[in-house]
């Protein structure tokens, strides 16, 4: 899932690193506890080490909750962290204590809360969250210790580096200055400069695999540094999951498989739902026959309200995929019943269904085929598809945005370039986010042959087609390369 930076932004609470003979200010043991999922120890820990009205006491409070809150993404929940977390500034900034460990604090749960804030399609809430983090780490970034400079720059510049330059303007009337903000290489300084074996070198894997994946413009990036830094950590199971989904985004499902599945991870139980979530769709994506068993898992059991409805089409997918139409209808029938989706993800979901039709079988394994990598297999199945002349004009378009993204990632350029182009020449048959994507390929597509001005063509018709699912980050990846167009 897309939104798995917010893991990132749950070892963001990470601090201290032994640089400069500093003592630790956010004591390390607790933190290993929570980052290895081990609760009842670090709640003993925390409770024998400090008072609760300690800045110390606060920030690693904050940090166990908000890692809670990413992993049960429960609106409830998200609720009552927010109100906590509101009693925790005031506590901190009534506090009297003026060093780096308070003010670091206060940026951090000012960033918990921009981030629980977006779970549920909060932006405004969100945005106004971080702008509080920014002018801390502004306003008192010199006395924050090196380790938590770099970790807090390097998160708000890898964020802040995602708004187009057109809301530029705004930034800076609000007094923000995203070139003074480290981005990528302030995250990557944490984790270099951190001891091997150091809990702070688990977390800053975490955090540059999670950066990478979400922020990189090659869906390879997070996967290649989890293959170059070999594989040490995998006993922790964030890391394994994160690595999981790095393999997954980098077209490599059955690495990604072999990562999750229980006999790889000692037969351990899931720590949190999702697991089960990412499981099941990899093994859709491999065609298993028990895809479906990790699938209800999490249906039956979801820790929240995100990511139910895409489940629920997932399972759809899978009945459909197997001849049993019953089954499948039943389960876009009770996403009906579900509570309105709060997620990008659920709601594209519910727009899947909204048609009232079940997908073709042949249609939706070639596209499974390709949400897991098997480019060759994905591309063999469309060409074979077209040739065959039994679908609509439309449905053709959907083949050929599969085929086009299979010889985008094989790196067959003119080829997709083609394919890409019969996309849109289908555009008011196909009505679907796949439309204003194929145009924003193509910009890519023409920039990397050095044909800027089609590049800025393609890029400036995605936004003009964008009216359908995931508008705002299809907007984002225009806006962002046509203004790189214009440096």
């Amino acid at each position: 899932m897309r939104n798995c930076f917010l893991i990132v932004l749950a070892v963001m609470l990470l601090s201290g690193s032994p640089l400069d003979g500093q003592t630790l200010p956010f004591d390390p043991e607790i933190r290993s506890c929570y980052l290895n999922l081990d609760t009842v120890k670090g709640n003993r820990l925390l409770k024998q080490k400090y008072s609760p009205d300690e800045p110390e006491f606060i920030r690693i409070l904050g940090y166990r909750e908000f890692l809670h809150n990413l992993l049960f993404q429960s609106k409830s929940n998200a609720d009552r962290f927010l109100a906590q977390s509101g009693t925790w500034l005031k506590k901190l900034e009534k506090s009297g204590a003026v060093n780096g460990l308070v003010t670091a604090a206060i940026a951090e749960v000012h960033l918990y809360r921009a981030v629980i804030a977006s779970q549920f399609s909060e932006y405004k809430a969100s945005a106004t969250e971080l702008l509080a983090a920014y002018r801390v780490v502004a306003k008192s970034g010199t006395e924050f210790s090196i380790s938590d400079r770099n970790k807090l720059s390097g998160i708000l510049g890898v964020l802040f580096q995602q708004v187009p330059e057109k809301y530029g303007k705004y930034l800076r009337l609000l007094g923000v200055r995203p070139s003074g903000l480290s981005g990528f290489n302030g995250l990557e300084r944490y984790y270099s400069a951190s001891l091997p074996g150091s809990i702070e070198r688990m977390e800053g894997y975490v955090l540059l695999i999670t950066a990478y994946k979400e922020f990189s413009k090659d869906p390879a990036t997070a996967w290649n540094f989890v293959k170059s830094e070999g594989a040490p950590m995998l006993e922790n199971q964030l890391v394994r999951y994160q690595s999981a989904l790095a393999a997954l985004k980098a077209g490599d499902c059955e690495s990604a498989v072999n990562l999750l599945k229980p006999e790889s991870n000692l037969d351990i139980k899931p720590p949190f739902s999702y697991w089960n979530y990412q499981l099941g769709r990899c093994k859709l994506y491999r065609n298993d026959t028990d895809a479906i068993s990790y699938l209800e898992q999490f249906i039956e059991n979801p820790g929240g309200e995100n990511y139910r409805h895409s489940a629920a089409l997932f399972a759809c997918w899978y009945y459909v995929l197997h001849g049993n139409q019953d089954k499948a209808k039943a389960f876009t029938l009770g996403m009906k019943d579900f509570p309105s989706p709060l997620s990008g993800y659920d709601r594209e979901a519910m727009n899947e269904i909204s048609s009232g039709q079940l997908p073709d079988p042949e249609v939706l394994k070639v596209r499974m085929r390709f949400d897991g990598g098997y480019f060759e297999e994905c591309l063999a199945g469309c060409d074979h598809l077209i040739k065959s002349g039994r679908f609509s004009y439309g449905k053709v378009g959907e083949l050929l945005y599969r085929k086009a993204r299979c010889e985008q990632r094989l790196g067959r350029t003119s080829l997709a370039v083609g394919s890409f182009l019969g996309v849109l020449e289908r555009a008011d048959s196909v009505r679907s986010y796949i439309v204003p994507n194929s145009a924003l390929q193509l910009g890519y597509l023409y920039k990397k042959t050095g044909q800027l001005e089609l590049a800025r063509k393609y890029f400036k018709t995605s936004m003009d087609l964008n009216k359908y699912g995931f508008r705002d980050g299809i907007n984002r990846q225009a806006q962002v390369a046509l203004e790189e167009l214009e440096k």
